[in-house]
């Protein structure tokens, strides 16, 4: 079994030191370090990747298996080293690289303990109500849809007054709000310009003014006409540059938050029972998305457009830039690898998310006591993107950078469409189009 994990000489270097373990001494399997780091370090949630060549330093990296967030971190290196200069014998790399090599699976057994524990022994399936607890926290079963939490603008009255204020004095404020999120909560990873705030709200930042303005218009229309958990957009406020540029202004879009975890995070938590009850939510949000009509004063000459009427402004084409909008199906795939390919023609106008990824896709998980647990979607979000597409639209896009979703999530997303048209075609010009450099 151990030749599944390490080469030969690792393995022989094991079973060495399995038969006589007195051999070595216990300082090269010890060290000193904070109470949370260790229980962190043993159920898998982090590892130390070594800086070769050096045998004390190493590199200190999240494990990204399971719904639990990153583990924090005082900077990215550790030392496993003589800190005291006494002589004390230092760390044995293997031991280290052990870990490293195991942490996954550590994570694979912590979570099979809750959603398959037939599979373990009864003495290793067994664990404490804490850690089940802390590891899939649950929600009791309701009718109705998801609520978002208890917002800093409980009515609308509230929310109008506070909106007439001038927009210098209302962005100061969401600065303000912003630090305090960002101490008690902290700053998103680098990557993101999202930012949680208390009084059960979210504030999106340094972003495409024309992209909040968009999301704004778009999060009203879905709550106005379908019964999808989105959150409630309450503020757009845009602060002018003399210079020019999208990203030139200073835009804030206020929402409130929703409950629930990104789908991202539970790909390798979730059963196949639990993938085909989220894909029948999910398909039912899709049918209710397809069937909001079209504002009457949309320009009827320019059908594939934003929220807005305007540009549509998706990453997948031009890297975000605005295009559009256009008099037809022909027009905009002109902005698209193989333009003229017949799988770009003949289709239907429909409102679409078009960033439909598991990233934007909350989940929670629920008890019921007459049928036992289960999984709710709890919201979708990030509809900066939104508008009239083609059809096929949200299913490619979907599948976009397919190499960071399982097999598991593409046959969901394949479930979730499946009623709603035969999509194989376009999902192959558009592999096509994204393996030649497009959208990249």
């Amino acid at each position: 079994m151990l030749g599944a994990f390490f080469g030969p000489r690792y393995r022989d270097w094991w079973l060495s030191y399995a038969g006589n373990p007195e051999s070595m001494s216990h300082y090269c399997n010890h060290w000193l370090v904070r109470t949370s780091a260790a229980k962190a370090y043993a159920r898998g949630l982090v590892k130390l990747d070594r800086m070769q060549p050096s045998m004390v330093e190493y590199h200190v990296n999240p494990v990204y298996l399971g719904p639990e967030d990153p583990v924090e971190v005082d900077g990215p290196y550790a030392l496993l080293g003589d800190h005291s200069r006494t002589g004390i014998q230092k760390v044995d790399p293997r031991f280290v690289g052990t870990h490293a090599r195991l942490c996954k699976s550590i994570r694979y057994v912590e979570i099979a303990r809750e959603i398959a524990p037939e599979i373990l022994s009864p003495s290793s399936s067994s664990s404490s109500p804490d850690s089940q607890a802390t590891l899939f926290p649950s929600k009791p079963a309701s009718g109705r849809a998801p609520s978002s939490p208890s917002s800093f603008f409980p009515s609308g009255a509230l929310l109008s007054v506070w909106l007439m204020f001038p927009s210098r004095l209302r962005m100061v404020a969401y600065d303000v709000l912003r630090n305090v999120g960002e101490r008690l909560y902290g700053k998103p990873n680098d990557y993101s310009t999202v930012q949680r705030l208390p009084f059960g709200l979210y504030l999106k930042y340094q972003g495409d003014p024309a992209g909040f303005r968009n999301e704004f218009n778009a999060l009203q229309m879905v709550r106005r006409h379908t019964s999808i958990p989105v959150p409630k957009p309450l503020d757009v406020v845009v602060k002018k540059s003399k210079s020019d540029g999208p990203f030139s202004s200073q835009a804030y879009l206020l929402i409130t938050r929703l409950p629930g975890v990104p789908l991202s995070r539970y790909q390798d938590v979730l059963s196949d029972r639990d993938c085909e009850h989220i894909a029948a939510q999910l398909r039912d949000y899709v049918a209710q998305l397809r069937d909001i009509p079209r504002p009457t004063s949309a320009d009827p000459d320019l059908p594939i457009c934003d929220t807005l009427g305007a540009a549509c402004r998706d990453p997948r084409i031009r890297s975000g830039d605005p295009v559009g909008p256009f008099p037809d199906e022909a027009a905009f795939s002109q902005v698209l690898r193989f333009p003229d390919d017949p799988a770009r023609r003949e289709h239907k106008i429909m409102f679409t998310h078009a960033d439909l990824n598991p990233r934007n896709i909350l989940i929670d998980r629920i008890t019921d006591g007459d049928a036992g647990g289960g999984w709710r979607v709890t919201g979708i979000v990030d509809w900066e993107n939104a508008g009239w597409y083609p059809e096929y639209w949200d299913y490619t896009k979907a599948l976009f950078e397919g190499f960071r979703w399982t097999r598991r999530y593409v046959r969901m997303v394949k479930g979730v469409f499946a009623g709603l048209g035969d999509y194989s075609k376009e999902l192959d010009v558009e592999t096509r189009s994204w393996e030649s450099g497009d959208g990249i």
